[in-house]
């Protein structure tokens, strides 16, 4: 018998536990890294789940402002309309005292800007 004879079962035997040694490494990674999984997505849905609610809440901001900006704006072109509509009245019940307050406005915004040459 020669050598390489005498030596094939230990390299079969050898070649088997190296096999199992393996497999055994391979499934103990796996059930590692499973968790590890689980854990970082479990963070991801977290994280989404964050940032959802906060553009919800900036929405929400938003969309307030908004609505108090339109109010604020649905009063002031009231005022506007009202007192262009007491203005026209005054004009219509004075009309020379509204010739002459609007000349002397006009006389005045002329020196003022033109003192500026």
């Amino acid at each position: 018998m020669n050598a390489i004879e005498k030596n094939s079962p230990d390299m079969n035997g050898t070649s088997q536990d190296s096999r199992q040694n393996l497999h055994r490494s391979i499934d103990k990674v796996a059930s590692q890294a499973q968790p590890m999984a689980d854990k970082v997505a479990t963070r991801a849905h977290d994280g989404v789940d964050q940032v959802g609610e906060r553009i919800d809440q900036v929405s929400d901001s938003v969309s307030k402002a908004s609505e108090r900006m339109m109010a604020r704006g649905k009063q002031l072109s009231a005022a506007c309309q009202r007192a262009g509509e007491t203005g026209r009245g005054y004009v219509r019940e004075r009309p020379a005292v509204s010739l002459l307050i609007a000349a002397a406005a006009g006389y005045g915004l002329s020196k003022l800007l033109g003192s500026r040459k």
